[in-house]
């Protein structure tokens, strides 16, 4: 694994982190594999089969929230000859409703990325939850 996979790795997620937080969806869009075969499975327990289910649920959420905002630290990366690649790290997603509710929750995320032509692509991302004691603890 070479120092440049890992900088086109960092690049990679932070500019899909920077689209998400934008509501750019259009953008946020072109870092996933759109295939119906791609897969979310987010912390809230919700399987999505296919990139146009996902969508979905993120372009009700962009319209609705007032605020997004999404974090990622501790960012560990796995590039296997550099077509496939791991990025398992922690996640932190804050949001503000119409209503000026904040809502915060975190834990920990896996993706799995490839490289298709010249582009990487996540191909399936899978978000949990901390555990309630890591929760107190923090």
């Amino acid at each position: 694994m070479s120092v440049e996979s890992i900088k086109e790795m960092e690049d990679f997620f932070r500019s899909m982190r920077q689209s998400f937080n934008s509501r750019d969806l259009k953008t946020y869009r072109s870092h996933f594999w759109t295939d119906q075969r791609f897969r979310n499975l987010d912390a809230s327990g919700r399987r999505d089969r296919g990139w146009g289910a996902f969508e979905e649920v993120l372009d009700q959420e962009f319209r609705y929230l007032d605020s997004v905002k999404l974090e990622l630290k501790d960012m560990d990366f796995q590039v296997f000859d550099d077509q496939f690649a791991t990025a398992i790290g922690t996640w932190k997603l804050s949001q503000i409703d119409p209503e000026g509710r904040a809502h915060e929750q975190g834990g920990s995320c896996t993706f799995s990325v490839c490289r298709l032509s010249d582009d990487w692509k996540i191909v399936a991302q899978h978000f949990s939850p901390l555990e309630a004691e890591e929760a107190a603890a923090e």
